[in-house]
């Protein structure tokens, strides 16, 4: 051992060895890392690595080849290690192209791991915690002959010697028999770092009866450090193990984290690898007694002025912890001006930490508060992925301190997802998605909890109810959202879903036309309907004599719940209908601006909120009826059409003619949190007030997948494959008789679209716009992942940059979608592209790609293709001419025949570009084409991009 101490200290000191990136690594799979200092810390010095994937997979067991290459990367450097290799195998199953060779060899002339008596070292085998110990204390300088860690209980002797140095901390169920996962072997390697190194005076081997015995002169001792690198880890005069064989790493601590919890500051060649938090003393999980924190601290003196802090900021009275004082961490001042105290309760995490020479103890609360995601980022070149939040409010009004623009890189949330989050010094520190139950409300304790079912929920200190905590109904079905306690931290009414919600029109007895309990509604998505209802609601809605207009001081919109025999339960929510004047510009709402203003005042852009303007969001939802009094229509004529989103929502304005409004516009609409509204209803007379746009909803189809007519009891429709506000879904139905403006005059589709406006009935798209901002060309390129090239190869190219949340759709031959990003854009002069452009970059890319032979000419140019014209047919011979072809270069003709929306491929041909000319005419032999015209089919050529049909 003393000859292998030699050997690698002479390395390490004429060599450079450790030359890793600073900052520390992020890993994807970061939420799975129990121990995160100690993987921040060793992956950043190179000694255990991450996979290529951006994972580091902490709960994967450790090989023995794998472990050979973490003690060479401890003991020689990572670069150093990196250089070994082997000039023959070390043992029969460790050639020398095995990854681990050069580090088995290593280990194996050292003599830190021994192979099997059968001549072989196992290298993908397991490794047992006894066995890893054995291979750390060894680098540490421990000699296996002196202390014992050999013969049949040598695994007693290595961990009661690794326990006693602190190999194990942080894994309180460290068992040796198991095998090592690669977190724990990252543990005990971060451990050891910081483990103090030990020598021998003297060590003699002799020969006693053909055995050897190793005799020492004394027993191990610590290495003393008279170098400039002491206190580099411990200011002690020892020498521990980092403090030589990692010069450049540093440990300070005396700091505190962004919670005011004593931390350790990890720097690696002068840049923070991270700021870790200390193992607290004494942990709870609710609000505790100052005399509990002295007695499960161990104390036998009190601390007078123990420092407290919350959430970060520490609060303006100190905690007495002393023998028996019953006062709470809740009932300390938090502040003196305004008067409050801690918010600390339940589901706050107290932690105590006690420092034992002082008798100073610091106690400090982190509160768990509930959100929704409300923004999610892709990663680009220059930013990291991450993601906003919307906090809900808590019901004891506290907030975090959650800014609207606050960011947190992270991935694998999605948006309007319900998160756990924690928050301090103006940064959120922590994101997690929160576990839920379902079921009934059978009890509640106001401000305490509630039961679904026979369980009990205690509520969280900052728990929030959507609604407020008045709104929960006995026997309505509810989700509760649970902290990492299991304290209710949301609740919220099972399966919201817009769906749920109407405007009520009319009532059972108020209409002669009833003869039984029902409901008139105008539902969510515009539809008039009529339900049964399970009792007589007309002494619940006041006013309901006759069918009400929106915007009457009676209206209601109700929530809407269809009972298991097939009636209907109607709940009253919090409407409001406000009083629009018929005044010039007395309303106001645009398309893709939050704030609707409701009076003169409001558009004048001031007034009161609520009175004079309220807000809309992503997930308002808009019914607008319509109808014109010029036209001697009234408000009952009204037309209704939805809108979901304040940036798919229409313009609603004056018609600027000075003079009041003949009628007033009606509206009626409800908030469910935050004051921003859920669901609006206006009736709009466009005699008056001028309505247009809206829904810029984004709807792609790959006309290549479109289906035969379909045709069922209700509807007659065509199936795409289509990509719907970024999300591709299969089998999205077009209505046969679905007119869209500047396309077709069917649902049939002739070429890849992309529409906006869709409205629906029963899941079938029975309406589309055009995209005004939209188009498609033939032709692109990438210059890298910001920017592309639109056009390319046409003469006619223009460069566009494509936003960071942009969504990249490919399409193949088939009509089969898939997603990608700007890296896997191909150049190409016959892809087509049809993009959607936002605030001048591109939002939306749609890339046709066409993998036909498109070789160049002799002369290395390129022409793109302008058109297909002349196609004729005499059987068997197909005529076309190609405009715009280059001599000499191969074309690639494809045939195809479309009937009722389905595309068949019939063949294809090549024709090659004529010498002298930039059109090129050929007869191609195609057979004999049946005639299809009188089922509305056609026959298409398709080259370059170009398309051109003809009948048979």
């Amino acid at each position: 051992m003393k000859k292998f101490l030699s050997l690698v200290l002479a390395l390490v000191m004429t060599m450079s060895l450790v030359t890793v990136s600073a900052g520390a690594k992020d890993f994807s799979d970061d939420d799975s890392i129990t121990y995160q200092e100690a993987v921040d810390v060793i992956s950043e010095i190179g000694v255990v690595d991450g996979y290529t994937g951006g994972d580091f997979k902490p709960t994967d067991v450790l090989t023995r080849g794998a472990a050979a290459k973490i003690i060479c990367n401890l003991i020689l450097g990572p670069t150093t290690a990196s250089a070994l290799s082997a000039s023959s195998a070390p043992f029969k199953d460790v050639p020398v192209s095995n990854t681990f060779a050069g580090y088995i060899t290593y280990c194996a002339q050292e003599k830190i791991i021994n192979g099997y008596s059968d001549g072989t070292f196992r290298p993908t085998a397991t490794l047992s915690g006894n066995a890893f110990m054995k291979m750390l204390l060894g680098a540490l300088g421990y000699d296996s002959a002196v202390e014992g860690y050999t013969g049949p209980n040598w695994s007693v002797a290595v961990i009661k010697q690794a326990a006693g140095i602190g190999l194990d901390d942080g894994n309180d169920e460290f068992v040796g028999s198991k095998a090592v996962t690669r977190e724990e072997a990252a543990l005990y390697a971060f451990n050891m770092l910081q483990a103090t190194m030990v020598e021998y005076d003297a060590k003699t081997s002799v020969d006693i009866n053909g055995a050897t015995v190793t005799i020492a002169g004394d027993k191990a001792k610590e290495v003393e450090n008279t170098s400039r690198t002491d206190g580099y880890i411990d200011d002690d005069n020892k020498m521990q193990f980092a403090e030589r064989y990692f010069t450049d790493l540093r440990l300070t601590t005396d700091t505190t984290d962004d919670f005011g919890r004593p931390a350790n500051t990890w720097r690696f060649k002068g840049v923070e690898v991270g700021t870790f938090a200390k193992t607290a003393d004494a942990t709870y999980t609710a609000d505790v007694k100052l005399g509990q924190i002295y007695s499960d601290l161990g104390m036998s003196d009190k601390d007078e002025a123990a420092p407290v802090f919350v959430d970060g900021v520490e609060a303006s009275e100190s905690a007495k912890v002393s023998k028996g004082n019953d006062l709470k961490v809740s009932e300390l001042k938090f502040t003196n001006s305004p008067a409050a105290n801690c918010n600390v309760g339940n589901g706050t995490l107290v932690e105590a930490y006690l420092d034992e020479d002082t008798n100073d103890v610091t106690i400090v609360a982190i509160n768990t508060y509930v959100a929704e995601v409300n923004k999610v980022v892709a990663e680009t070149n220059s930013k990291d992925a991450y993601i906003t939040l919307s906090e809900l409010a808590a019901e004891n009004g506290a907030t975090s301190g959650l800014r609207a623009n606050d960011e947190f890189e992270t991935t694998g949330f999605e948006n309007d997802q319900i998160v756990l989050f924690t928050y301090a010094n103006n940064e959120i520190q922590s994101v997690k998605a929160a576990e839920s139950a379902e079921g009934t409300l059978t009890r509640k304790v106001s401000g305490k909890s509630i039961n679904l079912g026979e369980t009990k929920y205690d509520f969280s200190k900052m728990y929030s109810v959507d609604g407020g905590e008045s709104s929960l109904g006995i026997d309505s079905e509810y989700v509760v959202y649970l902290d990492a306690n299991g304290y209710a931290i949301y609740v919220e009414e099972t399966e919201y879903n817009i769906a749920d919600y109407a405007y009520l029109r009319a009532l059972q007895g108020s209409s002669v036309a009833f003869a039984s309990d029902k409901a008139a509604l105008i539902t969510y998505d515009g539809k008039m309907k009529t339900v049964d209802t399970k009792e007589d609601y007309t002494n619940d809605f006041a006013g309901y004599g006759s069918e009400l207009q929106i915007g009457n001081a009676n209206s209601e919109i109700v929530l809407v719940k269809e009972t298991s025999n097939g009636e209907y339960r109607l709940k009253d929510l919090d409407t409001k209908n406000p009083s629009i004047a018929k005044a010039e510009d007395s309303f106001e709402l645009r398309n893709g601006v939050a704030r609707i203003n409701l009076t003169a005042t409001g558009v004048a852009g001031h007034g009161t909120q609520g009175t004079d303007y309220i807000y809309a969001d992503s997930k308002t939802v808009f019914v607008v009826g319509t109808y014109d009094s010029g036209a001697r229509e009234n408000w009952q004529d009204a037309t209704y059409r939805a809108y979901t989103g304040i940036n798919n929502a229409p313009t609603i304005v004056d018609d600027n003619d000075s003079s009041p409004a003949t009628n007033a516009i009606g509206m009626s609409y409800y908030c469910r949190n935050n004051g921003v509204a859920t669901i609006v209803y206006l009736s709009v007379d466009e005699a008056d007030y001028k309505v247009t746009g809206g829904n810029n909803d984004v709807i792609f189809f790959a006309f290549e997948s479109g289906s035969k007519k379909i045709e069922d009891s209700d509807n007659e429709y065509y199936t795409y494959n289509a990509v719907v506000d970024g999300k591709i879904v299969e089998g999205v139905k077009v209505d046969a008789s679905v007119k869209i403006n500047n396309r077709t005059s069917n649902g049939s589709f002739s070429s890849n679209v992309v529409f906006t406006g869709a409205d629906y009935d029963d899941g079938v798209i029975t309406g589309l716009d055009s995209l005004s901002n939209s188009g498609t060309v033939t032709g692109i390129n990438k210059v890298n992942n910001e920017n592309v090239v639109l056009g390319y190869g046409s003469g006619s190219e223009s460069t566009y940059v494509v936003a960071d949340d942009a969504k990249i759709f490919f399409i193949d031959d088939d009509g089969t979608i898939t997603e990608g990003a700007v890296s896997n854009i191909r150049r190409s002069d016959e892809d087509v592209v049809t993009y959607v452009l936002e605030d001048g970059q591109i939002s939306y890319l749609f890339v046709q790609q066409y993998f036909e032979d498109n070789d160049q000419s002799s002369s290395g140019g390129r022409q793109e293709l302008t058109s297909i014209t002349g196609v004729t047919y005499s059987a068997p011979n197909l005529t076309l001419t190609l405009n715009g072809t280059n001599a000499g270069q191969n074309y690639k003709v494809t045939l195809k025949m479309i009937v009722a929306g389905v595309t068949t491929e019939l063949g294809t041909y090549t024709v090659t570009g004529a010498t002298g000319a930039t059109s090129t005419t050929a007869v191609l032999s195609v057979g004999t084409l049946a005639s299809i015209a009188a089922s509305g089919g056609i026959y298409m050529v398709s080259c370059g991009g170009q398309n051109a049909t003809f009948t048979a």
